[in-house]
């Protein structure tokens, strides 16, 4: 029934009958059913260049990632769900000191998979409006993914919830609304965005001993959940996997450099939420598959391939779609190149060496130099940066509105970049984690008179 499916996603045959009982077990689970394949099977070849070896191993890991949320309950001791953005070292550190701990954020798992990948994710989202998240009211709808995937008993019930605020604070009342109707222990990491407007890129020691505290009190609340002292090595190892899988990343972005443009922000997508909130797979697996779509990606610069034709405009985008790969395509149908992101790529601001020696202090201090941690005005610093390291020809600021962190300041960035650099943007209002309430098709009319007028503007500088 899902063999065809699996090979498609970068399995061996010995690896699927190897994985059925498994595979079997989560699918009843999740109710994935033969036109559920079927439909995978098409969106799978419409939306991603599975001519790419890579592209199908991450489509993989993705796979494997939900059938080991649906069974999580069964084959794990410790279930510690980390919100999105998350604590991700934390939970990685946990997980590489006992093999019994699963430590996950499973409305990334659910966004990408059931959203991407089978295209079914409106019923996750309709049963947490009907359990505490009603419509209408702005609910971030990758918080809604987390609890409806629970409501629907897709995502088993979690010994603890580790809820970072340094930078959403709706994250923080959804695990309020878990604890009270499942009696989930929650554990919460703060921050404040409080900076000077023009503090950044100076991060003061302030903010830095303030989250610094904060992760270490978390830590210590995580080990006591789980029974365990979470080890030094394990840190370490934490710190470094997560690490390499940013920086071996950055090999594609710079390849993607090139013109034309190698590889679609699509399936770019796929290893970006991969790495953002990282388990044991993808620290285990995730380096050789980037090496491997490296590689791939190289050749085809080598031989002057791209996804869309030589010369076209070329624009900074905001992140990649959690839920639907047909809007960075149809960005490229109407003749965009969109080589960056500005949530994937690291800054020069992000490569200063530390000042610090504390574990946490370092996760601190690195966090805040992202940049969208720090401040608005950190967040609009960044957006130039990008327009101008990448000399690209506008910015399509694709913002979700149900998120309160990001969704303030898009007209503020919209002002900077075309008063300060005289860079296009076109703010487009959207959800990257739900299209209910707009689509592909109502999006293409304004990206395409961006992508004309693009156009015109090169051809006036020829």
């Amino acid at each position: 029934m899902y063999t065809e499916l699996f090979k498609l996603c970068g399995f061996e045959a010995e690896e699927i009958e190897k994985e059925k009982p498994r595979i079997d077990k989560a699918f009843k689970i999740v109710g994935i059913g033969i036109e559920d394949i079927e439909r995978a099977e098409d969106r799978i070849k419409k939306y991603f260049d599975i001519e790419l070896i890579g592209v199908r191993k991450v489509l993989g890991i993705w796979l494997k990632q939900l059938i080991d949320l649906a069974l999580a309950r069964e084959e794990r001791k410790s279930l510690v769900y980390i919100c999105f953005p998350p604590a991700a070292r934390h939970g990685l550190a946990a997980m590489l000191t006992s093999e019994e701990v699963y430590c996950h954020s499973p409305e990334i798992v659910i966004d990408v998979v059931l959203g991407q990948i089978f295209g079914k994710i409106d019923p996750i989202l309709e049963a947490a409006e009907e359990h505490g998240m009603p419509p209408g009211l702005a609910m971030c709808s990758l918080n809604q993914a987390r609890l409806g995937a629970i409501v629907n008993g897709i995502a088993p019930i979690p010994n603890v919830t580790l809820t970072s605020g340094q930078f959403c604070d709706q994250s923080p009342k959804t695990d309020e609304l878990l604890h009270e109707v499942y009696g989930i222990p929650n554990i919460f990491v703060d921050a404040c965005i409080d900076s000077p407007w023009d503090e950044y890129p100076e991060i003061s020691l302030r903010r830095v001993q303030y989250y610094a505290g904060e992760l270490t009190r978390a830590r210590e609340k995580l080990q006591d959940a789980l029974g365990f002292e979470i080890s030094e090595e394990a840190r370490t190892e934490a710190i470094r996997g997560y690490a390499k899988l940013w920086w071996a990343m950055q090999q594609v972005w710079e390849l993607n450099r090139n013109d034309p443009v190698p590889i679609s922000q699509a399936d770019l997508g796929l290893f970006y939420w991969m790495i953002a909130c990282p388990e044991r797979r993808a620290l285990q697996d995730g380096p050789q598959i980037i090496g491997t779509l490296a590689r791939e990606v190289k050749q085809r610069v080598d031989e002057g391939r791209g996804v869309i034709e030589k010369g076209a405009p070329r624009v900074a985008w905001m992140a990649s779609h959690a839920t639907d790969p047909s809007i960075p395509r149809m960005f490229e149908e109407v003749g965009l190149a969109i080589p960056v992101s500005v949530f994937g790529w690291i800054s020069p601001i992000e490569m200063v060496k530390s000042k610090f020696t504390a574990p946490d202090e370092r996760i601190a201090e690195a966090e805040l130099r992202f940049g969208f941690y720090h401040s608005t005005s950190a967040a609009i610093f960044r957006f130039k940066e990008i327009c101008k390291a990448w000399d690209v020809d506008g910015l399509l600021d694709a913002y979700s509105f149900s998120c309160r962190a990001s969704s303030f300041y898009p007209l503020m960035i919209k002002r900077a970049m075309e008063q300060e650099l005289g860079i296009p943007v076109l703010a487009l209002e959207c959800d990257l984690y739900d299209t209910r309430d707009y689509s592909t098709e109502a999006l293409r009319t304004r990206v395409e008179t961006f992508a004309e007028m693009l156009r015109a503007k090169k051809v006036a500088k020829e």
